[in-house]
């Protein structure tokens, strides 16, 4: 394969994109592709041209996406001896189960974009090791038009939300900026002591000077004090609001949002709010007064003396433009970092999650090794970013040093012809070091703030996302007094747009107090089917009717505090039994929880524990065997007073015995029942059976 690389366009930059979910590695290469050939689009927008499907993305797929993008593509299988005539940038196939977009080929190193790690530089041996030599080239037709749908949220738009912010926010502005005044006027006490004191040996008027800058020093301490108690306050408040709305929003998100991302990336998205608190808190007032004192400083210097002004200015230039090239790479770096440390704690989360298995299967030391390798990668990331940090201190120290020194020997000389007095060198010197202190640390500021925008981007995954539902929609139906019947009615499902029905046309009209048993292979859609019924998440096609009105007539909430469920994958909470059996419900009825935990079976096992029902639990039920947690959990659900109870193997770790007395118990509550069992003896308790086998 060889072929010239013609290009129609100028040079473009090939940003870096990380995925969010698991599966979306394909979908971040399209996204920084696109944005390359000029589409302001990012990955929320290729998640609804086409969505991930939690089996992965294909090269077939990648290609209808860039089809809607208006974006040519070409499939190719490259030998490995070939892969500088590749045109660049280029979607790769990497380790049979990943994507990659190929940035530069130079002799010994191969530059890629890593949506799970970052910006990576490979050897030719790794690069041969991970590279299955399928390629997807991209280039633009004559034709091309950019789309504009790219959506931002700004570190303004964040501040701006926190209430009353603003009013404090001009309160530290006012109170900073006497501050800086007051700084500022520091140097001339310093000139009129020498010029007009030593110089003259005159100590006229020494003692009420002296006392006016003791009286400045004083109001500068309590503006300094009150500033510092209010920015106590501003940071408190910001971070209480701000974390509180971010995490009732997260908890708003559909389920689908959970289970297509890491646990552990999910918490380093909302702890992002750290991050930005502690550089709104009060560098971004400080940031602003930095800026204005730094310019004030300079007009004053200049009129002390232009040629001595122009040396400290140049200085800050070079160092300005030391960091501005650096930045790119700084930028990929600390991205980098934040998300392999992101990926490292989820593997320590599912380690410690799945601490019995990784026990019986002896399995401790690669589990410990998989958890090291991603630190490892996390702290060689954090490396590079403290290796250039160390950069750009000695480049601080390097250059204002030398400056520092041309600005003595300048002055010095310009003394010596009378062009200036020791007591204004003296001062401009004072002012050298307020600018050379305001303008590192407003230079530091903005690039902090740029960098910042990874923490603001990280935590847009979690702010952008639509709710599962809102407040404000119009339903034509707002409240549901009981649920009498639930009618399916043509039902499709399929995972993704590309992938086969799970099942098809799928009718059933069930009536109050039906118990319903779907059975079926695993695999086949029972759970599915049951979350579709609950309205966790959202069939294919087809209508779910409740009392013969569509389900999104109603609302949602509305609804779901009609239905209760033990689902396969539920868990309880750090608390009390009690608790856990209310839900920690504020007021709380102990007799309707007596009553549920006698027909769940678990009654008597609590009230035999030293604390009864005020038995401590931990967030997995350490204590609890796994027939006892099902059993709370069905007096959990229970607890709620459902019209319908959704069963997904709720028993399943029961003995025969306690499962026949919770059938029977279950069966004299008059309530409609659906639920999913393998089990003969459950199966044959239930009026009617839905095989999902039958129906794919």
């Amino acid at each position: 394969m060889h072929n010239i690389k013609l290009k129609f366009t100028k040079n473009k930059k090939l940003s870096m994109i990380l995925q969010d979910q698991v599966t979306e590695c394909g979908h971040a290469c399209i996204a920084m592709i696109s944005l390359y050939f000029g589409h302001q689009i990012g990955l929320p927008e290729i998640r609804k041209i086409n969505s991930p499907s939690s089996h992965g993305v294909s090269f077939k797929q990648i290609i209808n996406i860039f089809n809607k993008l208006n974006i040519t593509t070409r499939a190719l299988k490259v030998p490995i001896n070939e892969i500088q005539y590749i045109k660049t940038p280029a979607i790769l196939h990497w380790n049979m189960n990943h994507f990659v977009v190929l940035k530069k080929v130079a002799k010994n190193a191969i530059t890629i974009h890593d949506p799970a790690f970052g910006v990576r530089t490979c050897g030719l041996e790794e690069f041969k090791n991970s590279f299955t030599g399928f390629v997807l080239e991209v280039e633009i037709p004559i034709d091309f038009q950019a789309i504009a749908i790219k959506k931002n949220i700004s570190l303004f738009r964040i501040i701006k939300s926190v209430p009353g912010i603003d009013k404090l926010f001009t309160y530290l502005l006012l109170l900073s900026a006497t501050i800086e005044l007051l700084t500022i006027t520091n140097p001339l006490f310093l000139q009129y002591i020498i010029d007009n004191v030593l110089g003259t040996n005159s100590a006229n008027n020494l003692f009420a000077i002296s006392m006016g800058f003791i009286l400045l020093v004083f109001i500068s301490s309590l503006a300094l004090f009150t500033r510092e108690h209010l920015i106590l306050y501003t940071t408190a408040n910001f971070t209480k609001y701000f974390a509180d709305s971010t995490f009732q929003y997260l908890l708003s998100l559909p389920i689908e949002y959970f289970t297509n991302r890491h646990q552990g990336d999910i918490q380093s998205k909302f702890q992002a709010i750290e991050q930005i608190k502690a550089k709104i808190s009060s560098d971004f007032v400080n940031t602003i007064l930095d800026g204005i004192t730094f310019s004030a400083t300079l007009i004053v210097m200049f009129m002390y003396n232009k040629i001595l002004a122009f040396v400290v200015i140049s200085s800050l230039l070079l160092y300005i433009l030391v960091r501005f090239i650096s930045y790119s790479s700084f930028k990929n770096d600390s991205t980098s970092a934040i998300y392999l440390h992101a990926k490292a704690t989820s593997s320590f989360l599912e380690s410690t999650r799945a601490i019995a298995p990784i026990k019986l299967f002896l399995k401790e030391k690669i589990r410990f090794t998989s958890w090291c390798n991603k630190y490892v990668e996390a702290l060689n990331s954090d490396i590079k970013v403290a290796k250039k940090q160390i950069f750009y201190k000695i480049s601080n120290n390097f250059l204002f040093n030398l400056e520092h020194i041309f600005i003595i020997c300048i002055g010095a000389s310009l003394v010596l012809k009378n062009q200036l007095s020791i007591g204004m060198l003296l001062a401009f010197l004072a002012y050298r070091i307020i600018l050379i202190t305001k303008a590192t640390a407003f230079i530091q500021n903005i690039f902090d703030y740029q960098l910042l925008s990874i923490q603001v981007s990280r935590l847009s995954d979690i702010i952008l996302q639509a709710p599962e539902f809102s407040e404000f929609s119009n339903y034509i139906y707002s409240y549901i007094t009981a649920i009498l019947s639930i009618e399916l009615k043509d039902i499709c499902f399929r995972y993704h747009d590309d992938e086969s029905l799970l099942f098809e046309n799928l009718n059933i009209t069930i009536q109050p107090g039906e118990k319903i048993a779907i059975t079926g292979a695993s695999g086949c859609g029972k759970s599915t089917l049951l979350k579709i019924m609950m309205g966790l998440i959202k069939p294919s096609s087809g209508k779910i009717l409740i009392n013969s009105i569509p389900l999104s007539s109603f609302s949602l909430k509305n609804y779901r505090g009609k239905i209760a469920a033990v689902l396969q994958d539920d868990s309880l909470f750090s608390g009390s039994i009690l608790q856990n059996i209310t839900f920690f419900d504020e007021e709380i009825d102990f007799e309707l929880v007596c009553r549920v935990s006698k027909i769940a079976e678990i009654h008597h096992t609590i009230v035999s524990f030293p604390m009864g029902y005020e038995t401590l639990i931990g967030d997995m039920g350490s204590i609890l065997s796994g027939g006892q947690k099902q059993r709370i959990l069905l007096a959990r659900a229970l607890y709620k007073k459902p019209d319908i109870l959704f069963l997904d193997e709720a028993t399943s770790h029961l003995d025969n015995q306690n499962e026949k007395l919770i059938n029977s118990a279950l069966k004299d509550l008059k309530i409609t029942q659906i639920i999913v069992a393998h089990r003969k003896e459950t199966i044959a308790m239930a009026d009617r059976i839905l095989n999902l086998d039958k129906s794919r």
